[in-house]
């Protein structure tokens, strides 16, 4: 054993003394601070403005991340294929490797010395990006404004978690290219193929086809995941994979090169070594290349942790389809844990904190769910973890693929040849059926079967809408020529029920069944008509309950009159069996009779800029176009210029702009109102839960137009940025239109 190690370093140092003058490590070095370089250059030469409003990070982690791709996607993998290259086939081109193999060392030791080189090229240059990184992030924060909310501390076990990453994701592309080196004794092909194998990613991974075991992939995923594992793990199941497979590999590679032909190394059982590696290592791979699923829990839980200096009194859980209340979650010290105690159906819920910050989860029975959550002024983001961890992932990252059949029916191209849109139909249905079953978490976790069986049918109901569309626009064109879809619509229809309640939170799928429902009523009726007798048609029951809701709701925001709304309430609404939906549509009817044209506007008082006290009916003799805003609200500030370029173009008309600010910070929206246009009236409300309440504010920003008189006009305006919004107002003005 002694005698090996000697034998190993002996060789180790002829490595190193050959190595001299081939500048080996100082390009690994110049190649690993390119990255963070180029970084710098570019935010120290452009203008940057202080972010005023931003959740808190580490500065010099920040910098590191950002850093990563270029460093992991290009930079890295290039000097890995490079260096392999380099230091195998300087003794291939001057014989050194049978020099090597005549004098008194083991092949152990002339093989695992280069690759101990190669590794040590590796961590330089893993070193010197990181250190040039950190030089670099602190360098520049004498240059820029940095973030009020970026934390200045020196990230040691953050720093050293990603340095470990990336040395083990390595190793893979590594081994690969050593082995490839070793045994084709050619500098460029070598070069070449490791070139082939970085390009091949980028041409399969478009298309979804790279697999997750990848040598040239695994590497490039720190960049897109470098947060690393969701449930903690030190490394993510692909750097696993990397270690595994490294070590098959280069087992593999040695005896290649110990025996110099393929035929030669494993005509024979290998040893019992070999054979332990081999069957360690290749079960370890199998098992880590199997995908999990989350186990359910024994009960239905929902529960977290806020992350923020302001303290949260509540969090609601809302129902996606009638938007009724599911459970009111008390938070105390910014915690909170709730069990549920009747039953979940697996669906999407709503989840509104403290009616400020809000976000989607999905879940249901004997599921737990853990939100994480950090809040910042306006900022915030939201973590789902626990049973239902890789469907809140999947959820939350929505991928839409370019159609050619929503092109077809869009230009109206094809019309007349039904058999290509319905090849193209079901050739896109198929590749998106197949799509919603890769779905993986960085630690190899996939959604539960129900979340994928649900996928799959809002994908087929998607799918049948466009061959509706299709229909009516075949129907309109050629009456006279009957339609079908032959045996792939048919194989598609079969996919999907009419009555699958779990999938009511889908407005498609609500379309799908309507269409399906009224697709033989001829009659001259409206379609909205149609769709409730329709639907009263069905069984009683909850599916027909919410179907009713959905429809009747749409009827009474569309209607146009009092009296249309009201007669449609009267009649269809004692059709729904549940009294608690009965209740919620006569509520949605009073509202919107409240807020109807002519309807007396509710009184509010506010606070103006100066601290004196100001309210609706002070303006009496004008019309009134209030913005309800509020700081922590981006959309409100995207649409702020848009009002107050209004303001001064109408600021000679019989009109006052508001801005209504529902802020609980009064301080903040002083801050911000101080810097806003004078041509509009900047107010505080005083009571913002009686406000939203009397004028149904579920959402900012919210723009209503009221009367001199007092009555509105419209309490429900589109946004500025769209060019209705200024049709309704000069109307409103009895202003002729703008040519």
């Amino acid at each position: 054993m002694k005698t090996n190690i000697s034998n190993f370093i002996t060789v180790l140092k002829a490595e190193n003394i050959k190595r001299r003058g081939t500048m080996l490590y100082w390009n690994s070095a110049i190649l690993g601070i390119i990255s963070p370089l180029m970084f710098f250059s570019i935010l120290i030469s452009i203008p940057n403005e202080e972010i005023k409003s931003e959740l808190p990070f580490n500065y010099y982690l920040r910098f590191i991340e950002d850093t990563l791709q270029p460093f992991t996607y290009f930079f890295f993998p290039l000097l890995i294929i490079i260096t392999a290259s380099r230091i195998t086939q300087l003794d291939h081109k001057t014989g050194g490797w049978q020099l090597m193999e005549t004098q008194p060392a083991y092949k152990f030791s002339i093989y695992f010395s280069k690759f101990i080189t190669l590794l040590t090229a590796n961590a330089i240059s893993i070193v010197s990006f990181i250190t040039v990184g950190l030089l670099s992030a602190w360098v520049l924060h004498f240059f820029i404004d940095v973030p009020k909310m970026a934390i200045l501390e020196f990230p040691l076990m953050e720093i050293f978690h990603t340095t470990t990453r990336l040395f083990v994701a390595s190793l893979l592309i590594t081994v690969l290219q050593f082995t490839i080196s070793v045994l084709i004794p050619s500098f460029i092909w070598s070069i070449l193929i490791g070139f082939f194998g970085l390009l091949l990613t980028l041409f399969l991974k478009p298309f979804n086809l790279v697999p997750v075991w990848y040598p040239y992939e695994i590497l490039s995923k720190i960049a897109s995941k470098h947060e690393g594992s969701d449930l903690g793990y030190w490394f993510t199941f692909t750097e696993y994979i990397s270690l595994t497979i490294s070590t098959i590999l280069l087992y593999i590679g040695f005896r290649w090169y110990q025996h110099k032909t393929f035929k030669l190394a494993f005509a024979k059982i290998p040893q019992a070594t070999g054979l332990a590696i081999l069957s360690i290592f290749g079960g370890l791979t199998c098992w880590l290349l199997c995908s999990n699923q989350m186990a359910d829990h024994d009960k239905t839980v929902f529960c977290g942790k806020i992350e923020s200096k302001d303290k949260f009194k509540n969090i609601y859980l809302k129902d996606l389809i009638i938007q009724d209340t599911i459970a009111i979650i008390p938070i105390k010290n910014n915690e909170f844990h709730y069990i549920f105690k009747d039953k979940i159906i697996a669906d999407n819920y709503q989840f509104i904190l403290d009616g400020k910050y809000d976000g989607n989860v999905f879940f249901g029975q004997k599921d737990s769910i853990y939100l994480d959550g950090k809040i910042a002024g306006p900022k915030s983001e939201f973590k789902l973890k626990g049973t239902r961890l890789a469907e809140n992932q999947m959820d939350s990252d929505p991928k839409s693929d370019w159609s050619v059949v929503t092109y077809y029916l869009q230009e109206n191209v094809n019309l007349d040849k039904p058999q290509i849109i319905i090849d193209a139909l079901y050739k896109e249905w198929k590749k998106a059926m197949e799509a919603s079953n890769t779905f993986k978490t960085v630690d190899n976790y996939i959604p539960k079967n129900d979340y994928t069986e649900r996928t799959q049918k809002l994908i087929t109901t998607n799918y049948l809408n466009l061959w509706n569309d299709f229909l009516k626009r075949r129907a309109a064109l050629y009456p006279n020529e009957k339609t079908t879809g032959g045996k792939s619509i048919e194989e598609i229809q079969n996919k999907l029920s009419l009555t699958d309640e779990s999938l009511l939170s889908s407005q498609n799928y609500f379309d799908y069944v309507k269409d399906q429902l009224i697709t033989k009523d001829n009659s001259d009726i409206d379609e909205n008509t149609k769709a409730i007798t329709a639907i009263s048609k069905l069984k009683n029951g909850s599916f027909k309950d919410k179907m009713l809701f959905w429809q009747i709701r749409k009827v009474i925001e569309e209607a146009s009159t009092s009296t249309e709304r009201n007669q449609f309430v009267s009649q269809y609404n004692p059709l729904i069996t549940n009294t608690d939906y009965q209740r919620k549509i006569n509520n949605l009817n009073r509202i919107a009779e409240s807020l109807g044209k002519g309807k007396i506007a509710p009184s509010f008082e506010a606070t103006a800029l100066d601290g004196k006290k100001v309210s609706l009916a002070g303006l009496r003799g004008k019309y009134v176009l209030i913005d309800v805003w509020s700081t922590w609200c981006g959309p409100c500030r995207q649409q702020s210029p848009f009002f107050e370029k209004f303001a001064l173009k109408y600021k000679k008309e019989n009109i006052q702009f508001v801005a209504l600010s529902s802020d609980e910070n009064v301080k903040e929206w002083y801050i911000s109102a101080k810097n806003k246009s004078k041509t509009v009236l900047q107010w505080h409300i005083d009571n913002s839960k009686q406000f939203g309440s009397n004028y149904d504010v579920v959402s900012i920003p919210r723009f209503i137009l009221i009367d001199p008189n007092g009555n509105f006009v419209n309490a429900k305006l589109p946004f500025p940025n769209n060019n209705s919004f200024e049709m309704i107002l000069r109307k409103a003005l009895h202003l002729p239109d703008e040519e």
